[in-house]
Formats: C-alpha cells, sequence, structure tokens
C-alpha cells in the first residue's frame, strides 16, 4: 500500500511538468495548454492558470510550438493578400503622384544650361542669342545675352521720341540707323527654383552700340527777324549706351531639353557719343525741345525657345 501512494504521487508530480511551449516571433516563450489550432488563430490557456480565460492569438505572431509529448511544430503562415480598393487608398495614391511628379522635376532640372533666341529681336532688327546657367540648387541663375543688328532698330527707334528726343530748332531728323551690338549680364534669384516653372528677378546691366544720322538746319534771319533754312547737312554719329535695369521673367522647363524663357526689363540708360555728338550742333538760344523727365527711360522684352543641356 504504502509503494501505491508514492506511485500516484509520482504520476501526478510529472503530470504537473506536462505543459505546452509557445514561441512567439518577438523571441518570447509562454508555457500553455494548447486548445486548438485552426487557419488563422490559436486558442490556449495559461499553464498556471487552466481555470482563467480562453487566449486568442493570431498564427502570424507565433513561431513554434513544443507539445508536452517532446513534438514540434513551427508555425508557418502566408502573407495575407492586401486589397487595394481605389477610394480606400488615397494616401498610397497621393505619395505615387509625388514620387512621380519628384521623378518629372528631377529630370528636368538634370541640365543646368540653356542656349535660346530670342523671336522678338528681330522686329527690332537684330539677332540674338543669350545663355542662361542655373545655380545654388537651382535657385540663382547666371543670364548673358548677345545681340547684333541687321537692319533699322525699329523700337528703339519709336523709344527716341517716347523717352528722349535729341532734336532741336537747328538739329533734326535724328535716327538710329543700326544696332551694332549689345552684350548684357543678368543676375538673378529664382523665386520658385523648385518647380517647372520658376519666376526669376534681379540686376541686368547691358552695353551697346548703335550708329546713326542727323541733319544740321543752318538758317538766317530775314528782313522781318524769321529764322529761315537755308542749308540743311547730314551727319553721321556713332553711340555707346549702357543700361541699368531691373530684370523680371518666367523660365519654363517645358522637357529636359526645351525651354522657353519670357522676360521684361525696365530702367535706365546712359549715352555716350563716340563720334560726332549731335550736342555741339544746338542752338541753346532756339531750344524748343527738352528730354523727357519719365524716371524709366530703357526697356528690353524677351520671348527666347531654346535647348537645354
Amino acid at each position: 500500500m504504502k509503494y501505491y501512494f508514492c506511485f500516484l504521487l509520482l504520476i501526478s508530480l510529472l503530470s504537473g511538468f506536462a505543459q505546452d511551449q509557445l514561441f512567439k516571433k518577438d523571441n518570447s516563450k509562454l508555457d500553455v495548454k494548447i486548445l486548438e489550432i485552426n487557419q488563422t488563430e490559436i486558442k490556449y490557456k495559461m499553464f498556471n492558470y487552466l481555470d482563467g480565460p480562453t487566449i486568442i492569438i493570431s498564427k502570424s505572431e507565433v513561431a513554434l510550438i513544443i507539445y508536452q509529448n517532446g513534438s514540434h511544430e513551427a508555425i508557418i503562415t502566408k502573407p495575407e493578400p492586401t486589397l487595394i480598393y481605389e477610394n480606400s487608398n488615397s494616401t498610397q495614391i497621393q505619395l505615387n503622384k509625388d514620387k512621380l511628379k519628384l521623378e518629372k522635376f528631377l529630370n528636368l532640372i538634370s541640365t543646368k544650361n540653356l542656349v535660346s533666341v530670342n523671336v522678338m529681336d528681330p522686329l527690332n532688327g537684330t539677332f540674338s542669342l543669350s545663355y542662361l546657367r542655373e545655380f545654388a540648387h537651382n535657385n540663382a541663375n547666371l543670364y548673358i545675352p548677345v545681340s547684333v543688328g541687321f537692319t533699322e532698330p525699329y523700337m528703339n527707334q519709336s523709344s527716341v521720341n517716347t523717352f528722349y528726343s535729341p532734336n532741336r530748332y537747328n538739329v533734326s531728323d535724328y535716327k538710329f540707323s543700326r544696332k551694332t551690338f549689345e552684350i548684357g549680364l543678368g543676375i538673378h534669384l529664382q523665386t520658385t527654383g523648385k518647380r517647372a516653372v520658376t519666376h526669376y528677378i534681379g540686376p541686368y546691366i547691358a552695353i551697346a552700340q548703335y550708329s546713326g544720322t542727323f541733319s544740321e538746319n543752318k538758317f538766317t534771319t530775314d528782313s522781318l527777324g524769321y529764322n529761315v533754312l537755308v542749308e540743311k547737312i547730314d551727319h553721321s554719329f556713332i553711340l555707346n549706351r549702357t543700361f541699368f535695369m531691373l530684370n523680371n521673367g518666367f523660365l519654363f522647363r517645358v522637357t529636359q531639353n526645351f525651354n522657353i524663357i519670357v522676360n521684361a526689363a525696365f530702367g535706365v540708360k546712359k549715352d555716350i557719343y563716340v563720334s560726332n555728338n549731335p550736342e555741339k550742333y544746338y542752338n541753346s538760344t532756339n531750344n524748343y525741345i527738352y528730354p523727357s523727365t519719365f524716371p524709366i527711360s530703357a526697356f528690353k522684352l524677351g520671348l527666347g525657345f531654346g535647348y537645354r543641356f
């Protein structure tokens, strides 16, 4: 009888250590009593609290189960397919759009140099090329236009009467024959450099040379005291003009290799006659036409199409 009770006690102790072991993917281990395993879940009770509630855990959180008899079961789960619905993934769609937009922009600014032709300059009797270089992470640009004349500069001709007319009573028919050349330099800040269309603004200076003609009028006084034209002498001149302007425009990065540039510059000019200054023919006593006092005496417009590289 004594050996019988010892055998029952031994069986009881051994059954007390007969627990299942559940290993989770976070490297934690639980002593449990496995109740049920289905396709997605595992149901168990804590071994030290078998009268407690049934706990349910997803199979995706479990790595391994070692049963009380020593057998092992590795838990392998396949990832559940993610269904994407048009109306439920707006965030992902927006992220994809932003990514594509960024890639497109990076492609546009991968080239930094632009050579363009100003299609408006032929209207002024000149042909021009300009070079633009973006720098400082596309926050600024360097702008260098060069132009040569091939016929009468019509727009400059009209500006003679708009801003400043050197004609005097005895000096007339002041006219530009040709713009010989112009070269400029602009340094601009690009206020929207991180976009496909960027606005820029900054100082611009330029030097140009013009050739032209004017007439010297010689008068005599008749018996009634009136001036009578007796001779008209034609003269030619060469004029150097310096511009100091504020340039303002837009750069359209259409593609990686094609850009459009639009600009408008306004400011003042300073004229220096290299030869035959008409002022030496003025008659101060017959000075009827005065220079304009309008503060803006120079302007420049441009529309360029160019190759970007």
